[in-house]
């Protein structure tokens, strides 16, 4: 797939700088399935930051398998702990697993049932017990492994069952704990340059990671994107007004170019990106390779 991009783009020196930055050192998503570990060691950079999200339906054992495998072979992995598929008297024994493997951080999030949901009772009841939110998790984990790095999600079009308030108020008390706000996925980079400025706007001043896809299947990653609930930006892109907002190769797989140089025109909002590669770690790092490549070509 060859980077798409209109004559006029990142024709400035400080653009194509910017871009650079953000393709550098980018976070790549995966889903804890079989073969996932053999097709990083094959495609991904030695070091590679490789997040690995937690399956609803298959429990956290999958993500921390895929967690412990890629850490041994090199790679910083973040596995996500969701509040919805860990007991307080189980957590203690997973985080020794993760100091084990030499985890650095951990992305907390709610679960489809609680994500974004600030407890404010008195705690779990019962050691068998899931935790009831996102922040119960986080504030857990830190007590038992206050060294670790604690990532949290955030969302730039809102969630579709949670209000933003409630959403606000749950990002504002976890941020004192948080080190970075991992943006779910979003297609338009004005939406994502809003939110990230609102987010300083209320005080909450942690790295933000613009979430992007990677260069997956274009038909799988409007399936996707409808079924987890991104909003205006899907509608943005499916009314055909998006321009540059989406490019599909002839191979049919989405290209992510105009959207990172989208995100870099809106100037310094995020902090980087993470790559929602839906297993498609091949293509997305080939776009990757091909698109540094060719801003280090139109630099001389």
């Amino acid at each position: 797939m060859n980077p798409k991009l209109p004559a006029d783009s990142l024709v400035s020196p400080a653009h194509r700088h910017a871009l650079r930055q953000l393709l550098a050192h980018p976070r790549f998503e995966v889903l804890p399935l079989d073969g996932i570990v053999d097709d990083a060691v094959a495609h991904l950079p030695v070091g590679a930051t490789v997040t690995i999200t937690a399956s609803p339906t298959r429990g956290p054992g999958p993500t921390l398998e895929t967690t412990e495998d890629l850490a041994s072979q090199g790679f910083r992995a973040v596995p996500h702990l969701a509040a919805t598929q860990h007991r307080v008297g189980s957590l203690p024994h997973t985080m020794g697993r993760l100091q084990a493997a030499g985890i650095q951080e951990v992305f907390v999030v709610g679960g489809d049932q609680a994500d974004g949901l600030a407890s404010r009772g008195k705690g779990t009841a019962s050691q068998d017990a899931a935790f009831a939110s996102g922040w119960e998790l986080l504030a857990a984990v830190h007590r038992l492994a206050p060294e670790l790095k604690l990532g949290v999600p955030g969302y730039p079009e809102g969630h579709p069952k949670i209000s933003q308030r409630t959403l606000d108020e749950s990002l504002t008390q976890k941020a004192e704990r948080a080190s970075c706000v991992v943006g779910q996925l979003c297609f338009d980079p004005q939406t994502v340059s809003d939110w990230a400025t609102g987010l300083r706007a209320r005080g909450v001043n942690l790295p933000v990671y613009a979430g992007v896809p990677g260069a997956v299947g274009s038909a799988r990653l409007l399936r996707i994107a409808g079924r987890i609930g991104v909003g205006d930006s899907l509608r943005f892109l499916a009314s055909g007004k998006a321009g540059l907002a989406m490019r599909l190769a002839t191979s049919g797989h989405f290209d992510p170019t105009p959207l990172v140089a989208g995100l870099v025109s809106k100037g310094d909002v995020v902090s980087g990106l993470h790559l929602y590669t839906f297993n498609a770690l091949k293509e997305t790092e080939i776009w990757r390779q091909r698109l540094l490549t060719w801003l280090e070509e139109g630099d001389h």
